[in-house]
């Protein structure tokens, strides 16, 4: 893929699973990025809120115990629009839409390869992003 950035965006891995945030990580930390984890939508609503992340973008499990992804895009909604926001989940996209499920910025199959991580993550930064979200500029930071 692309090589390491000297600015990197920061990103916020959200997922109750140990495993999946080490592996988002390590993709991600990999290409230059900044990263930080939260266990769950909770921990990660109180880094985002508290100023503690300043993410550009936040990838988040949609089930989880406390407040689940979905909550957590809710909660951040009103008082960080501009943040994007990337869910992952086992569940089958349409099964999401059903439920009157979106997110800002997309849905990411669980499971998923580094490639797919990456290219989400790219297009949630404003890389071809069909929804026409601006990404954030480094100096925004």
């Amino acid at each position: 893929m692309s090589s390491a950035r000297h600015d990197p965006f920061r990103i916020l891995i959200v997922d109750d699973e140990p495993a999946i945030r080490r592996f988002a990580s390590r993709v991600l930390l990999a290409q230059g990025y900044d990263v930080q984890e939260a266990a769950d939508g909770a921990e990660a609503l109180a880094l985002v809120r508290e100023g503690r992340c300043r993410a550009h973008v936040i990838v988040s499990d949609v089930v989880m115990p406390r407040l689940s992804g979905v909550e957590l895009l809710q909660a951040l909604a009103t008082s960080h629009p501009h943040v994007p926001i990337l869910l992952m989940s086992g569940y089958a996209a349409a099964q999401l839409e059903g439920m009157g499920i979106a997110a800002p910025c997309g849905m990411l199959a669980k499971p998923f390869t580094a490639e797919r991580l990456l290219e989400e993550v790219q297009r949630c930064l404003g890389d071809g992003d069909p929804m026409g979200i601006p990404g954030p500029t480094r100096a925004s930071a």
